[in-house]
């Protein structure tokens, strides 16, 4: 199916859940071409989930300044007739003042994070609850949902997200339409982008992990057990690829040192140079299990 037929396909459907919360212009001008888009990185087979994803989360914009949070998807968990359930919600920030592409940029961002975290989103055991973001679980305590922890894999979540968000992007970039509005916000995206989208959502860590980004078995694997809420092998599957036990614990761990290294760097204003070298060796370390991973697979 082309651009054109699934934006068609999409169109009344879109405008229905813009109706629903009063969505502005900025945002359902958008809408018309994320949903489509989102369509077709995940297949048509997927259609009814993405649909439900922007049926069930409303977008609320906000004025509140943020020099480092654009936006963001919360999901909170509840316990209502018996049930552990979720409310999910999701907010842009500094919306009046948010350019055009930014706030494409950070809807995607987000809203991948929700589809990708709807399946198999909640789960409960003898003593904790984990609430499921993608490649990774916030960890509560069952007898009174007290929030205990945030698992450290949510960096690769974040990582895998920002590739997608740009995939995503790029699929917009060429779409086409009849309607003259669509075709217009259409436009005005390829106007303020280059011909192909880099987001620049965790560069750094984006750019160290780049060989496993174009690894087919490590990306079309974890997008398949990302979106199916199967996640709970990946660490044994990635583990006896390379033939180490520990291994993706490891490469999780080198990541969040290096974004909290990055964090470090940019409120530093001695000694900015030791930590840039601290960098440079973390990065090694993981340059070191991505090149263990990819020589495993062919």
């Amino acid at each position: 199916m082309n651009s054109e037929a699934i934006i068609e396909r999409e169109k009344k459907v879109i405008q229905d859940i813009c109706i629903l919360y009063g969505y502005d212009s900025n945002i359902s001008h958008l809408l018309y071409l994320m949903i489509p888009a989102f369509i077709i990185k995940y297949g048509i087979s997927n259609e009814k989930l993405i649909l439900d994803v922007f049926r069930d989360i409303q977008i609320i914009h906000s004025n509140k300044k943020s020099s480092y949070v654009r936006a963001f998807y919360s999901s909170t968990l509840f316990f209502h007739n018996g049930k552990y359930l979720s409310k999910k919600v999701m907010v842009i920030q500094n919306y009046d003042k948010i350019p055009l592409v930014e706030l494409l940029d950070n809807l995607i961002h987000e809203f991948n994070h929700a589809i990708n975290s709807y399946v198999n989103e909640i789960i409960v055991r003898d003593k904790y609850i984990y609430l499921r973001t993608g490649l990774t679980f916030r960890i509560y305590n069952k007898s009174d949902l007290s929030f205990i922890k945030k698992q450290d894999s949510y960096i690769l979540e974040e990582i895998i997200n920002t590739k997608q968000t740009s995939d995503i992007i790029n699929i917009i970039k060429k779409f086409k339409s009849n309607d003259f509005s669509i075709q217009n916000t259409i436009y005005a995206i390829n106007n303020e982008t280059n011909n192909k989208y880099y987001s620049d959502a965790y560069s750094l860590q984006t750019y160290v992990c780049r060989d496993l980004l174009n690894n087919r078995t490590f990306l079309s694997t974890l997008e398949k057990l990302r979106l199916t809420g199967d996640v709970l092998e990946i660490k044994k599957w990635f583990d006896n690829i390379v033939g180490r036990k520990g291994t993706f614990q490891e490469l999780i761990q080198y990541l969040k040192e290096i974004l909290d290294l990055e964090m470090k760097y940019s409120n530093q204003k001695i000694m900015k140079g030791m930590t840039a070298n601290k960098i440079r060796n973390v990065t090694e370390k993981v340059n070191n299990i991505v090149l263990q991973f990819t020589s495993s697979v062919h």
